[in-house]
């Protein structure tokens, strides 16, 4: 599980790193620097926003998968099926950002976030059932 979770990590600070290089562009291009400091004002450029926008969901459903391969590690029920879900939805997650990231075409990218969230239903449902059989 420490792969997936650390594939996770290193695409967490890809976007990261992805939205602080667009900020410091648009800054550049002459959008308002100060707006970063409050996020009032008028919103920046909209490559800029994406990679912020897409940062901030870093931290929000897939902390749900970290929460899963923790508990599928200190339950010990890490096995192939697991890790194989975890890996898929790590997959998942690096198209998902890929497409915020560039064309960002809402369709596609609604459906590759729905995917991965039915992949993440589906680990948290073998991690539930293995710890009910344990």
């Amino acid at each position: 599980m420490l792969i997936p979770m650390f594939g996770m990590v290193c695409l967490t600070f890809v976007v990261g790193v992805t939205m602080r290089l667009r900020r410091e562009k648009a800054v550049k291009e002459g959008f308002d620097w100060r707006y970063y400091k409050t996020f009032e004002g008028v919103p920046p450029p909209r490559f800029s926003l994406q990679a912020d926008q897409h940062f901030s969901n870093m931290f929000e459903v897939p902390m749900l998968f970290y929460a899963a391969c923790i508990t599928a590690m200190v339950l010990d029920s890490v096995d192939q099926i697991s890790l194989a879900l975890a890996l898929l939805y790590l997959i998942g997650r690096l198209a998902h950002a890929r497409i915020a990231l560039t064309h960002n075409r809402l369709q596609i990218r609604a459906r590759v976030y729905v995917t991965s969230g039915l992949i993440l239903f589906a680990l948290w449902a073998w991690i539930f059932t293995a710890a009910l059989l344990i």
